[in-house]
C-alpha cells in the first residue's frame, strides 16, 4: 500500500455494502491478483477492492453499486472452480452484486482501501 491508501474492510467486515460503481481495474495472472475500481471524482476518494489468491471469477464490465457477501454454497461456482478439497479453507466464495446482476470471485484474501 501506497503512504496514502487507508485500509477501510477486509473479509471479516462482511458483508459489505458500497454506493458507488466499480469496474475491473486489473488482473494479474501470475500474482492471482484481481482489482476493482471506483471511477476518479472530485468529491470522492477513488475506492479500490483487491482480491489476492483468485482461483474462479465472473465478473460483470461494471457493477452500479457494489455489494460483496460470502457464499454458502453454490453449485454453479463449485463446479466452475476446482480447488482441490485439502486446500477448500483457505479459500473464499464471494459473491459480487449491484442489486441486479451478480457475479463471483473465488480467492483468500479481500481488502477494500480507499486511495
Amino acid at each position: 500500500m501506497s503512504s496514502g491508501t487507508t485500509f477501510l474492510a477486509g473479509l471479516k467486515d462482511l458483508p459489505l455494502r458500497t454506493e458507488r460503481a466499480f469496474r475491473p481495474w486489473s488482473y494479474s495472472v501470475s500474482h492471482r491478483r484481481l482489482v476493482l475500481r471506483t471511477w476518479e471524482d472530485d468529491q470522492k476518494p477513488v475506492l479500490e477492492v483487491e482480491f489476492e489468491n483468485v482461483t474462479g471469477m465472473k465478473l460483470r464490465q461494471t457493477f452500479a453499486d457494489l455489494y460483496i457477501s460470502e457464499a454458502r454454497t453454490v453449485p454453479e461456482i463449485d463446479e466452475f472452480v476446482d480447488i482441490p478439497k485439502v486446500g477448500r479453507r483457505l479459500y473464499r466464495t464471494l459473491l459480487l452484486s449491484d442489486g441486479t446482476h451478480e457475479g463471483f470471485v473465488v480467492c483468500s484474501r479481500m481488502q477494500l482501501m480507499r486511495l
